[in-house]
């Protein structure tokens, strides 16, 4: 796989956006037990953690800067599912209270297209959807900086090829006051849903 670089200190290619007009979709599963509790709207605003696209400024800390993970799209449903449960392969529907919430965005915003020519353009490669983390955290610092009317950053999962938002915290005023949908994972109107994504991805299900 080719390595990633470092981003440039200062971008020099305009850049390619994603629109996601106002009524996109978006889904992802939260936590609302255990030692990081969030709310289904919630940016984390602690970090940078070991998530990809973490924009926040070393070191570690909560600050101003912060983000959300969700998935889009006719697979977002496994996608999330194979994100959040890829090291253990278990989707355990207990543990920490994971809660499956679907959001249509109330306004339009612009996202940075890490899926095209996009990266190449820029100096990198498409190592920053699948390489080294650290280093998609240091283009995705950049690209922050670089790019303000960018809301954050449209990507493909490593693990479905599913499309993938990581929303900065600009992206705020673009959330609806209420979600579509909200429900426990373990409820019986998702389990169906559930027991398929494990079988297509070869999970288990506790």
């Amino acid at each position: 796989m080719e390595e990633l670089p470092d981003p440039p200190s200062q971008f020099s290619v305009d850049a390619i956006l994603k629109l996601c007009s106002a009524g996109t979709r978006f889904l992802r599963v939260y936590f609302r037990a255990g030692k990081h509790p969030t709310s289904w709207n919630g940016f984390r605003h602690h970090g940078p953690t070991t998530s990809r696209f973490d924009h926040h400024t070393e070191p570690s800390r909560t600050q101003q800067r912060g983000i959300l993970y969700a998935s889009a799209g006719d697979d977002a449903f496994v996608t999330a599912i194979a994100e959040l449960f890829q090291y253990t392969r278990l989707i355990d529907l207990k543990r920490d209270e994971p809660w499956l919430v679907v959001f249509d965005l109330e306004q339009s915003i612009h996202l940075l297209d890490a899926t095209g020519h996009w990266p190449v353009r820029a100096g990198g490669n498409m190592a920053i959807n699948s390489g080294p983390r650290s280093q998609a955290r240091k283009w995705s610092r950049a690209i922050y900086d670089g790019y303000p009317d960018a809301k954050g950053i449209w990507y493909p999962s490593s693990l479905t090829n599913g499309s993938c938002a990581a929303l900065y915290e600009r992206a705020r005023g673009a959330l609806p006051p209420r979600p579509a949908f909200n429900e426990a994972l373990q409820s019986a109107k998702l389990l169906p849903g559930v027991l398929e994504c494990a079988a297509r991805l070869n999970y288990d299900v506790a």
